[in-house]
């Protein structure tokens, strides 16, 4: 009978253990949680860019002749030995939330022209006299427009100015004398193309 009464008791004691171990556990187990949500948002930036106020795949006409010229020595609209001028390609990259490069170029698959023609980016002096459209079209001309939210900021106009000289070599000879370009057509093919400027971190300040 002490044997059982001491068995139930050891029973109640393990249980009673039991309890208060796993309420000791459960309470090890307990933290405070908090969950926080949120979201991440960017907003893409503007692409705009034309060239000649064109955002199509072609723009206007350029006229070589355009230049004004006493009607008593040439007719307008065209151009001869003797001549000289130049024409504007405008990057406009207004409305454009990010900087832009761009490049130009020339090319005349089906003209030849007088070797003293010349062309360049600047105004043609002695001291800069051009080179030969050949040669002149071996560099794309680049730069790039800086990002601004002034639209005025985000045009630039590149001129490229050309000058046909009398010449001092010519003679009746066919490949000298201008005479072979009388009458003829020319045309030039203008490429223009506008990339997004690579973006640049803001340097570290210095501490």
């Amino acid at each position: 009978m002490k044997k059982k009464v001491y068995a139930a008791r050891l029973g109640v004691t393990a249980l009673a253990l039991t309890l208060v171990t796993t309420c000791l556990m459960g309470s090890t187990l307990a933290r405070y949680v908090t969950e926080v949500t949120g979201s991440a948002n960017a907003t893409v930036a503007k692409w705009s860019f034309k060239a000649n106020n064109s955002t199509a795949a072609t723009f206007d006409d350029i006229d070589l002749g355009r230049t004004a010229y006493d009607s008593s020595t040439i007719k307008a609209g065209v151009i001869a030995p003797g001549t000289s001028g130049s024409f504007d390609i405008v990057i406009d990259g207004t409305g454009s939330e990010v900087g832009i490069d761009y490049e130009i170029k020339l090319e005349a698959a089906d003209t030849t022209f007088p070797d003293d023609m010349v062309f360049s980016t600047e105004a043609i002096t002695e001291a800069k006299p051009g080179k030969s459209f050949s040669e002149f079209i071996n560099t794309a001309i680049e730069g790039s427009v800086n990002q601004s939210d002034v639209a005025e900021a985000m045009k630039k106009t590149v001129t490229i100015y050309w000058a046909w000289d009398f010449g001092k070599d010519d003679t009746v000879a066919a490949d000298k004398n201008d005479n072979g370009y009388a009458g003829k057509n020319w045309k030039i093919d203008i490429t223009v193309t506008g990339k997004q400027k690579a973006p640049e971190p803001t340097p570290a300040s210095a501490s």
